[in-house]
């Protein structure tokens, strides 16, 4: 993460405690910061990284040096007399050899059955997957801010409704009352009047409690704890984006996928594991260089380098002649890892494409229920703007006008509800078709 995001982060966690009206945006920014999974996952990525760096070590050369110093004693035989008096020889004193010897050996592996390139490639795989695996946890968060950001929205907007809904009945109960009072009306239409007021008091109330869990939710997908500062969900005004076709679906699916892309990485790790066990038939190819110097004294050993050095140059060719049947075994391992990891890649696929296919379907109905909703509660306003001037009027009952008041209660609600989840799918959707982290990056920069 580079420096200037770090400032940003900051900037935006700091402002948490002070501004109340947050964007979508802000929220994600906030939980990619602070969440432990993206930590998790960023390691697992530089560890896969550092496994590649690794793996390349294996077509370098290795270099060993070699030192050796050794003393032997021999006895001297220079002049053997027998004595008689004592009949046996009589030799003299054991004389002492030093012998140093030092060198440096440079080994090369020509040919391993291709065991050193599938290991990187093994490792890069395992890179990539680590990398897919980062991308599943950006996408699980967001989505988490997503669903929780949009909980809030909706809980302001039905708070909004309820708030509004209280609003009427207080209005309503006093213009009764005066009418009461006037005997234009029944104790009756008081009495009803008020139990719709306290309905409205109690329902508002629960909203507000609903705000406010929905408030901690979010706070908790973000990262962070809840202290009783204030934050509100901006509205957004883009309500459904195009929906994909059937055909674009499966294509994103393939290509943007974390969950496939790394079901298909599963089945070339266990291509390159066959490989692997196939490499083990093969001969194997080393070459080497020693070059090396001897000596009796010790300080004239490197003297000896420059002028009584040797080289040696040794090939060697290895090549398994028969080692049991754990290598067919393993070939058949492999052969069968394949296959498994083909048919999960395959089962995979089929389950994101219907679930996808059923998210496009409810968006393509929400798409048109939405404006239908849009419609009914302009017509609610309208039905109860005009039941209470009839009932001001005395053509209209008191039920009529209650009966308006929930009905636009009721249509407000639904709308509320209808958009709310309509954002919950088109996040899902996206999800799955492995765009939402992308977009999220691109928003970044």
């Amino acid at each position: 993460m580079s420096s200037n995001s770090i400032f940003k982060y900051i900037f935006i966690i700091l402002n948490a405690i002070i501004a109340q009206d947050y964007t979508l945006d802000d929220c994600i920014q906030i939980a990619m910061s602070q969440k432990k999974t993206i930590l998790s996952s960023e390691i697992g990525v530089l560890s896969a990284s550092k496994g590649l760096k690794a793996s390349y070590s294996g077509l370098l050369p290795s270099i060993q040096a070699n030192g050796a110093g050794a003393t032997n004693y021999f006895p001297e035989q220079d002049n053997i007399n027998f004595n008689f008096e004592e009949l046996k020889f009589d030799t003299t004193s054991s004389k002492r050899f030093d012998s140093y010897s030092a060198g440096i050996t440079l080994s090369q592996k020509l040919y391993n059955g291709g065991r050193s390139w599938n290991q990187i490639k093994q490792a890069r795989t395992n890179l990539n997957i680590a990398q897919l695996n980062q991308r599943l946890s950006s996408t699980r968060v967001i989505q988490n801010v997503i669903r929780s950001y949009y909980g809030l929205l909706k809980a302001q907007k039905l708070l909004d409704v309820s708030k509004k809904n209280l609003e009427m009945s207080n209005q309503q109960v006093s213009l009764v009352k005066k009418q009461f009072d006037l005997g234009a009306v029944k104790r009756t239409d008081l009495l009803k009047a008020e139990v719709a007021q306290g309905q409205a008091r109690v329902d508002m109330l629960n909203k507000k409690t609903s705000l406010q869990n929905a408030r901690r939710i979010l706070f908790n997908d973000m990262g962070l704890q809840d202290f009783g500062q204030q934050i509100t969900a901006s509205e957004n005004e883009r309500i459904i984006s195009d929906v994909p076709s059937s055909r674009d679906i499966i294509r994103l699916l393939k290509d943007q996928n974390p969950s496939i892309l790394i079901s298909k990485a599963q089945i070339t790790l266990s291509e390159i594991y066959y490989d692997l066990q196939k490499g083990l038939r093969l001969p194997s190819l080393n070459s080497s260089v020693n070059y090396s110097a001897n000596s009796q004294i010790g300080n004239e050993l490197l003297d000896a380098f420059k002028e009584d050095w040797n080289i040696g140059i040794n090939l060697t060719m290895s090549f398994p002649v028969y080692v049991g049947n754990s290598l067919s075994l393993q070939q058949q391992q492999a052969r069968l890892s394949k296959q498994q990891a083909e048919y999960s890649y395959t089962i995979l696929l089929n389950d994101l494409r219907v679930e996808a296919e059923l998210i496009r379907e409810t968006l393509n109905n929400y798409a048109e229920i939405i404006p239908l909703n849009q419609s009914v509660v302009a017509s609610a306003e309208e039905d109860l703007r005009l039941v209470r001037e009839r009932y001001s009027l005395g053509s209209a009952t008191i039920l009529e006008v209650l009966d308006a008041q929930v009905s636009l209660i009721r249509s407000n609600s639904t709308l509320i509800n209808t958009l709310h989840d309509a954002r919950i799918q088109e996040a899902s959707l996206k999800a799955i078709l492995g765009a939402l982290d992308l977009e999220h990056k691109k928003s970044e920069r």
